[in-house]
């Protein structure tokens, strides 16, 4: 099979998914971004991937020391010294050239290294120091598309061009590379409510289907992440019926995501333990509860109530709280996904997630919410989402037409009351109550009552039955 119909993984999780068959082996990619956005990490990852599965890697260097970049590498757990003296990876430093004649000998060398360690991938960073060198307009074109382009090419070899973008500027300041690269990957961020928000833009890749032209990313331990992309055949086709839970008279079903808007002078907590939460893992579900307004302990000291009914079901349930300012888009979906993935809940209360839509922009809580919602409808896990608003702005609230159930929790006479505004798409007369309860119950009390309760297998995936991580 020739090198053009072959196709890589960049190494790069979640950018990899987006590509999901990889790209065509022996492309040009540059990856152009702000300063800070990433790029060095992620040719890192790039050239690490290649050279950890046997694939020859080298990495050209304008810009830094060979110290510098083990040490930055070793920071996200890429160490390059083994790869090193396998012959597998070569860090090519060119830090020293000052002239255009120089230029074309570094260049005559550089694809003489590629030619003897037979790379198959080829990092230069950055092509906006190898402009600057050339000065001449002609002389640049010449060097990008004869030298560096065709050169690459020709060997086969799968490349990435690193490029720097001031801040703040578009596709205009990028130069002729842009136009001769197979791929381009503009890395940026803006800064939101104190947080710096990370995205990439995909602004084009040959022999690659591409859905999504922006993507949200975050630094992780393992280098750069993206949160998978959405898939159509991952969206929901109807709710599964191999299982159904009850909340009161509302008989819930997986998938289903449910929105449980409440009054601002209700504390949810106490609603959250006992009619959500406690009912579910006492049924034998894998549970996953996460505040934007509580702590942990606050949780858990509400759960001790429940001890000895819950007994060694607790296992199956995972406990978190959030800093809703720290966290952005990026950090919010690669966490749900990540705990999604790991723990395998079939239900997920997050509670006050109105905390986290004061800290992003409109459009990145509806962006992000939407796609977390979509991902586990897909994997057949109930969603329950409380956010705190008033009653008259119910229809106000993000996605509110989107969820499958919208509720209202308010406390009147001394009870808590949960009233349907619309029920799997439909409208609800709001005086048909969904449950009520008093504001004092115990947790004993209503796990006797029954008002929330499932039936059917306990889990309809594999491996439901372990203990939380």
């Amino acid at each position: 099979m020739s090198y053009e119909r072959q196709r890589i993984r960049l190494g790069v999780p979640g950018l990899d998914e987006l590509f999901a068959s990889g790209v065509p082996m022996g492309s040009v990619v540059l990856v152009a971004g702000y300063p800070g956005a990433g790029k060095t990490t992620l040719a890192s990852q790039f050239a690490y991937a290649g050279a950890s599965s046997g694939e020859p890697s080298i990495y050209v260097s304008f810009v830094e020391p060979r110290s510098v970049f083990i040490e930055n590498a070793l920071s996200f757990g890429m160490d390059f010294r083994p790869l090193e003296e396998k012959g597998l990876f070569r860090y090519y430093e060119a830090l020293n050239v000052s002239d255009p004649e120089a230029l074309s000998n570094l260049i005559e060398d550089i694809l003489l290294q590629v030619d003897t360690m037979k790379a198959r991938r080829v990092v230069i960073d950055s092509v906006t120091t190898v402009e600057q060198l050339a000065k001449d307009p002609t002389r640049v074109r010449e060097v990008l598309h004869s030298a560096l382009y065709l050169g690459l090419k020709l060997r086969g070899a799968t490349s990435l061009l690193i490029a720097e973008l001031p801040f703040g500027a578009e596709s205009s300041q990028l130069g002729p590379e842009e136009f001769i690269a197979d791929g381009v990957i503009i890395m940026k961020y803006r800064y939101v409510k104190g947080k710096i928000e990370r995205y990439a833009e995909i602004r084009k890749m040959r022999g690659t289907s591409v859905e999504y032209a922006s993507m949200p990313y975050t630094f992780t331990a393992r280098g750069i992440e993206f949160p998978p992309p959405l898939r159509h055949e991952a969206l929901p086709s109807g709710a599964r019926s191999e299982r159904t839970c009850r909340l009161g008279e509302l008989t819930l079903r997986p998938g289903m995501g449910t929105l449980i808007l409440y009054d601002p002078s209700v504390d949810p907590l106490r609603f959250s333990v006992y009619y959500l939460v406690a009912p579910a893992v006492a049924s034998g579900l894998r549970v996953k509860y996460g505040s934007y307004i509580h702590s942990v302990a606050s949780i858990r000291d509400l759960l001790a109530a429940c001890g000895e009914l819950l007994g060694d079901k607790l296992n199956n349930l995972s406990v978190e709280s959030y800093d809703a300012s720290l966290l952005t888009v990026g950090e919010t979906e690669l966490m749900a996904y990540t705990s999604d993935r790991d723990f395998r809940p079939d239900v997920v209360v997050a509670e006050g997630v109105h905390m986290l839509r004061k800290f992003m922009t409109p459009s990145d809580y509806v962006n992000a919410t939407y796609r977390v919602l979509v991902r586990r409808a897909s994997m057949g896990i109930m969603t329950f989402h409380l956010y705190a608003s008033p009653r008259e702005d119910a229809w106000r609230a993000p996605l509110s037409t989107y969820y499958d159930n919208v509720l209202y929790l308010y406390a009147k006479g001394g009870k808590l009351t949960l009233e349907p505004l619309r029920v799997w798409g439909e409208l609800a007369p709001s005086e048909e109550s969904v449950l009520a309860g008093s504001l004092k119950a115990d947790c004993r009390s209503v796990l006797l009552e029954g008002l929330n309760r499932c039936s059917g297998p306990e889990s309809s995936r594999p491996g439901s039955s372990q203990g939380g991580p």
